[in-house]
């Protein structure tokens, strides 16, 4: 007589979530931000980012994969830069791709409730890494190496305030500055597409002034930034 099988336990499945469910668990996980009262061009990314999400946690998806898209996009942005010519624009598309491969992430997982503070941890790692990589990029288009220098010291002052600010109880929703991680993102977008029309126009020499003039824009803001976080955090912290 043979012995009947018990049959294996259903795997669970993720129910889909609602936009309303998603914003509350994104304002959860980023420290009560909440994209409904963010700008219109900011809601409409996380929108895409909640539909493709939506796509991909059917197919079971994990967060750590578009984690890891992102981190091979930073990685090729300075690669494809330095080629010059019309590389830069490629370069430009990458550094989107990874951007989005990154909100993706995050939106996975919210929807598959995979949030960690571990998690949190990485993303915040892979942004100072995906920014460095991108200032190598614009060094490599001739942009001036203590510029360059300058912006890397303030990008890390910047976050190692909001870092240290966070711990004794401010939280990140509100210490939004001037000089965040989105205006580094459109500082660079911008640096790359204006070096490609320089080079592919007129020469390499201009592609490396206009690469400079927009590190310089980058400083301006960066200190600006800084002077809002810290007004910021005097003005909670007291």
């Amino acid at each position: 007589m043979t012995t009947p099988t018990t049959p294996a336990p259903p795997q669970a499945v993720v129910a889909p979530m609602s936009w309303d469910a998603y914003v509350a668990g994104w304002s959860s996980t980023h420290d009560g931000f909440d994209p409904r009262h963010a700008g219109p061009l900011l809601r409409r990314w996380l929108r895409i980012a909640f539909t493709v999400g939506g796509v991909l946690a059917r197919f079971g998806l994990r967060p750590s994969y578009p984690m890891l898209i992102a981190a091979a996009c930073a990685v090729l942005v300075p690669l494809l830069a330095a080629r010059g010519g019309a590389w830069p624009a490629l370069a430009a598309v990458a550094l989107l791709l990874g951007v989005g491969a990154d909100t993706v992430g995050q939106t996975l997982a919210v929807l598959l409730r995979r949030s960690t503070r571990l998690g949190g941890f990485y993303r915040a790692m892979l942004d100072r890494m995906s920014e460095m990589c991108w200032l190598a990029a614009l060094a490599a288009l001739g942009a001036q190496p203590t510029a360059v220098l300058l912006c890397v010291a303030l990008v890390w002052l910047h976050e190692y305030v909001r870092a240290r600010a966070g711990a004794v109880g401010l939280r990140a929703a509100g210490s939004a500055t001037i000089g965040d991680h989105g205006t580094r993102v459109w500082l660079t977008l911008l640096s790359l597409l204006l070096a490609a029309v320089a080079t592919t126009q007129i020469g390499a020499d201009l592609a490396a002034g206009v690469v400079t003039m927009m590190m310089v824009l980058w400083l301006t803001l960066a200190v600006l930034g800084l002077g809002q976080l810290m007004g910021i955090v005097r003005k909670v912290l007291t």
